[in-house]
């Protein structure tokens, strides 16, 4: 329950009082606590959005000094510095300020928090980076993914930061598509093109989405992960739905749409499913899933099938009787 300042403090003494006279027992009021969540005032989501801005341009700043090879390439000419010694530099640095943040923790905002552990990463990422040059001129990305993917995951788990597992999700989705790649024969990587594979990953990521309820010191990525899963899997599953698993656009275009409707039938199912589920065990995040991805497929197979041969009128018409109907439908069930 969200309350004000003042109200918490008030709602705060009452369950001290309600404990100490035995109205409630230890456990209940460390849970009537819990429920508490303290509003935030105006200057508080200023100041939130503000630091989140300066995140964004931290991020641009970082990309546009390491995408700038020239200027990199002066500072370690004027300063006489090793890719080795660069890499140790910042390692230091590295250190020093996940101790330092992780000491002043208590005294920072949730939002600025995760700002000071994006700077972190930044610098563990420019040290791997500098690390990976020295060892070898040849690493490849796949590599490189690899081991950021180790570092923000470990980093993320110690200081239970959610943006260094978004860093780390995103190193996983790199990592994968390179690794796939680079094992890939005739663009097919264990029999699947890139659609395909990344419906299986999405697949996978919701497998480790579902483990990671169990897993203490990583269970409050859960959601992240979750998100992330459903996102590669219906985005997986819609190109597969146009594409089917063809391993080359020619291959593709020789044949005709039709022969890809399996695909699209198993996306609609997958999608229904999904928002079946989101009903059934009150989850949001598979309910609005299961809806945009039904859209989606409703209005593609539009395009692929019926553009040319049917009036776009009556396609619209049919779309709307058909959700108002379940619309209907889910209203009378939630009335009974």
């Amino acid at each position: 329950m969200e309350v004000d300042k003042s109200e918490s403090a008030l709602l705060q003494r009452a369950i001290g009082e309600w404990e100490q006279h035995g109205l409630i027992t230890g456990e209940q009021a460390t849970k009537l606590q819990e429920s508490l969540e303290q509003k935030q005032t105006d200057r508080q989501q200023v100041a939130q959005y503000f630091f989140f801005i300066a995140l964004f341009c931290i991020l641009l700043a970082f990309g546009a000094i390491f995408i700038n090879e020239k200027l990199l390439e002066r500072i370690k000419v004027y300063f006489s510095l090793s890719d080795l010694v660069i890499g140790i530099i910042t390692a230091a640095l590295s250190v020093l300020w996940f101790w330092y943040i992780g000491r002043k923790r208590p005294n920072i905002s949730p939002a600025a928090y995760e700002v000071y552990m994006v700077l972190g990463g930044l610098s563990v990422l420019t040290s791997l980076i500098y690390f990976c040059k020295h060892l070898s001129a040849d690493t490849s990305y796949t590599v490189f993914l690899g081991c950021a993917l180790l570092l923000l995951a470990m980093l993320s788990a110690l200081f239970q930061s959610k943006a260094l597992w978004i860093g780390a999700i995103c190193s996983l989705i790199g990592w994968f598509g390179t690794f796939s790649y680079a094992h890939s024969a005739d663009n097919l990587f264990i029999g699947m093109n890139y659609p395909m594979r990344y419906t299986a990953f999405g697949l996978a990521i919701l497998l480790v989405a579902w483990l990671q309820r169990f897993a203490g010191k990583l269970s409050f990525t859960q959601r992240i992960t979750y998100t992330t899963g459903l996102i590669l899997f219906f985005t997986g599953l819609w190109g597969v739905s146009i594409f089917g698993n063809f391993n080359s656009l020619v291959g593709w275009q020789q044949v005709r749409q039709i022969h890809v409707l399996a695909y699209s039938i198993a996306f609609g199912v997958a999608a229904a499913l999904c928002f079946y589920l989101g009903i059934r065990y009150k989850d949001d995040m598979a309910k609005d899933f299961g809806v945009i991805f039904l859209l989606i497929n409703f209005y593609t197979r539009y395009f692929e099938y019926f553009w040319d041969a049917m009036n776009k009128g009556l396609f619209f018409l049919v779309l709307a009787i058909t959700f108002g109907l379940a619309g209907w439908w889910l209203e009378r069930r939630k009335k009974t």
